[in-house]
């Protein structure tokens, strides 16, 4: 699976980003609370369905667990956090999409495309005074959700969460608005919808990065999609930086605005400067899950299926559920 690796059953151990879980039971629920049980202890706290997704949190011990559910009963992890370890991330995936504080340690303004539960931007946002966050999501309901299970603030100047889809607030934004840091989740069930993955996509994100800024995506390296991602990726920006995730099943990409390479005592030095600031996580030992070996075959960048002036059409029609797998042309 692509999104959070794959759990067998909901007492299993997680993988990687995306846990595909294997029971297909739940309670059906329209766009209200709950606060039902289901099994093992597990309690639901809150349900929503949108016209992009069917939405659950469901919470276990200390564990609170955000879910998008398919139309088999198939449910599959957006966001997990542990509340009795409120400063940690709970998910392999996440930790290592620390890198890009390993190639750019400190950033000013980030943006984060795809909300989920907020587990990501809400750690930063704890871990970096000072910080400047934007976070973007096209549904409602998880923007809702998160807001009310996962801490995400609602008010805050600092913490601005926008409703939109990714490409079209990319475009939509100020014309002088620029990140240091911009981290591309947005996952639709088990797939980034297409018109987020192209070589256009990522030239927007790649003029919207400050000087020396960084792109941050997670990659599962064994899918047939993942030659073309790093094909695209590495067509557009001026260097790339690979790191395994502590599974090794997936890897974050870090894309750096600058030409400049940066070399493993460099990246050390970050990772030694931007230490203090996550004492939860060993940013040396991810420093030496950096690889720039080739481990992908050659592919074929992936391109825009629509012209230039369709967008907002072309968003509409990907961003339809690809809980069941999206069909890429």
């Amino acid at each position: 699976m692509q999104r959070r690796g794959f759990l067998q059953g909901l007492g299993g151990a997680v993988t990687g980003l995306g846990a595909l879980l294997s029971a297909r039971t739940g309670r059906a629920a329209g766009n209200h609370m709950s606060s039902g049980t289901g099994g093992g202890g597990e309690r639901i706290l809150g349900e929503g369905r949108s016209r992009y997704n069917h939405v659950r949190v469901v919470e276990r011990g200390s564990v609170r667990t955000m879910l998008f559910i398919g139309d088999d009963g198939t449910q599959y992890i957006e966001t997990r956090i542990d509340r009795a370890h409120r400063r940690s991330l709970d998910l392999d995936v996440f930790r290592t999409m620390l890198a890009g504080f390993v190639v750019r340690p400190e950033p000013r303004r980030i943006l984060v495309l795809g909300l989920g539960g907020g587990a990501l931007p809400g750690y930063f946002f704890e871990r970096l005074p000072g910080l400047e966050m934007d976070a973007v999501d096209i549904d409602p309901e998880v923007v809702r959700l998160a807001q009310a299970f996962f801490d995400v603030p609602k008010d805050d100047p600092r913490y601005r969460v926008h409703v939109a889809d990714a490409r079209l607030f990319l475009q939509r934004a100020p014309a002088e608005a620029r990140w240091d840091m911009i981290v591309l989740d947005a996952f639709r069930g088990v797939q980034v919808p297409l018109h987020l993955k192209t070589a256009e996509f990522h030239r927007e994100v790649l003029a919207r990065l400050a000087p020396g800024g960084v792109a941050v995506a997670n990659l599962h390296n064994a899918t047939r999609m993942y030659p073309h991602d790093r094909e695209t990726i590495a067509a557009v920006y001026p260097s790339c930086y690979g790191f395994l995730s502590e599974a090794g099943n997936q890897t974050t990409l870090v894309a750096s605005a600058s030409p400049a390479r940066l070399g493993v005592y460099a990246l050390r030095d970050n990772a030694r400067q931007a230490q203090p600031r996550f004492d939860d996580v060993d940013l040396l030992g991810l420093c030496a899950r950096y690889y720039a070996r080739r481990d992908w075959e050659r592919a074929e960048v992936l391109r825009d299926d629509f012209p230039a002036g369709n967008l907002a059409a072309a968003a509409e029609r990907n961003n339809g559920s690809c809980l069941r797998g999206c069909t890429y042309r």
